[in-house]
C-alpha cells in the first residue's frame, strides 16, 4: 500500500531534526555553573596546581550584553622565554575552562603569558553557545589582550584547540592579525563535519549560525601558521579534515601530524617534545 506523502515527509523532517541535535551536540558540550579552578574539579584532568595564585588574573568581559569570564595568567618567571609572548587560547568544545587548566600549565611552563576564557553558556559565563556568541567572544577577548598595558601586543599569538580552531581563524582573519597562529585537532569545516554525519547533501549553514569553516578562512590568514593533528583522532578524522585546511593555507606554514595521537591528548603523547616543538615555532618567528 502507499504511503502517504504527507507522512514521509514527516519521517523525512524527523530525520533531519535528529541529525541537527546531534551536530549540536557534536558542536557544543559545556557544563555550567561550575566554580573555577577547585582542586575537585581540576584532577580529573591532570591538573598539577604549579601556577603561583599570585600569576593567575581573574577577568571579566562583556559579549552580547553577557558576562564572560577568563583567567589571564602570567608567565614562568624562571623561563628562557622571559614572558615575552601572550597566548590567546581558544578553547575546545567540553565541559568550560577547568578542562583546559592543564593546557594552560603547559604554556604557562614554556613561559608564556596566557589568557583563556570560557565561551558563552560554558562555566559561569552567561548567555548560549552560539556561533555568533563565539564569534563576539573571540572578539571580545582579543579586545580585552590588546588592552593591557603590560604586554608587547606584538607578540600575541593565538592557539586554538578543537573547536575553538573555528574561532581563532577566525579572529586572524577578519580582525587582526596574530604575531603566529597554532591550530591543533581542527574540523575542516561544519560541512564536513556533516559529511562525516552522512548529511552528504547539507552544508554547514543550514545547522550552524555562523561561518564555522577553518578550510575557508586559512588562506585570509596573513600570519605563520603551525597545525598539530593526531594521526588516529577518532573525533575529528585526520584524513577528512586536516589535509583540507592545510592545503589551503598558505605559506609560511609547518605541520606535525602525531601518529598515535587521538583528538586531544597530543601533548601527552608528545611529553617533552611538545613544548620543544612549540617554543621553537614561536622563537623563530617572534623572538629571534
Amino acid at each position: 500500500m502507499r504511503r502517504p506523502r504527507s507522512l514521509l515527509l514527516f519521517v523525512l523532517l524527523l530525520l533531519f531534526c535528529v541529525r541537527i541535535m546531534s551536530l549540536d551536540g557534536f558542536l557544543f558540550d559545556p557544563i555550567t555553573g561550575d566554580e573555577y579552578l577547585k582542586p575537585e574539579d581540576l584532577t580529573e584532568w591532570g591538573v598539577r596546581f604549579i601556577i603561583p595564585d599570585s600569576l593567575i588574573e581573574p577577568v571579566t568581559l562583556t559579549s552580547m550584553g553577557n558576562t564572560i569570564y577568563g583567567f589571564f595568567v602570567q608567565g614562568n618567571p624562571d623561563s628562557t622565554v622571559n614572558n615575552a609572548v601572550t597566548v590567546l587560547y581558544f578553547e575546545g568544545k567540553d565541559v568550560n575552562m577547568n578542562r583546559y587548566w592543564v593546557r594552560v600549565e603547559y604554556l604557562w611552563e614554556m613561559g608564556f603569558n596566557v589568557f583563556i576564557f570560557d565561551y558563552q553558556g560554558y562555566g559561569m559565563s552567561e548567555g548560549t553557545p552560539s556561533g555568533e556568541a563565539l564569534f563576539s567572544d573571540g572578539r571580545a577577548a582579543l579586545a580585552y589582550v590588546k588592552s593591557r598595558t603590560d604586554i608587547d601586543t606584538t607578540k600575541i599569538a593565538y592557539y586554538g584547540f578543537s573547536l575553538g580552531t573555528f574561532i581563532a581563524t577566525y579572529v586572524a582573519a577578519e580582525r587582526a592579525y596574530p604575531a603566529v597562529l597554532i591550530i591543533e585537532s581542527a574540523p575542516a569545516s561544519a560541512t564536513a563535519l556533516l559529511r562525516d554525519s552522512g548529511l552528504l547533501n547539507m552544508t554547514g549553514s543550514y545547522v550552524v549560525d555562523a561561518d564555522f569553516d577553518n578550510e575557508a578562512r586559512i588562506a585570509d590568514v596573513g600570519s605563520p601558521l603551525f597545525m598539530m593533528h593526531g594521526r588516529a583522532d577518532g573525533f575529528i578524522s585526520f584524513d577528512r579534515h586536516a589535509p583540507l585546511i592545510w592545503d589551503a593555507a598558505v605559506q609560511p606554514k609547518e605541520n606535525l601530524w602525531v601518529d598515535g595521537a587521538d583528538h586531544d591528548d597530543i601533548p601527552e603523547v608528545l611529553g617533552a617534545v611538545y613544548g620543544e616543538v612549540v617554543i621553537d615555532f614561536i622563537r623563530r618567528h617572534l623572538l629571534d
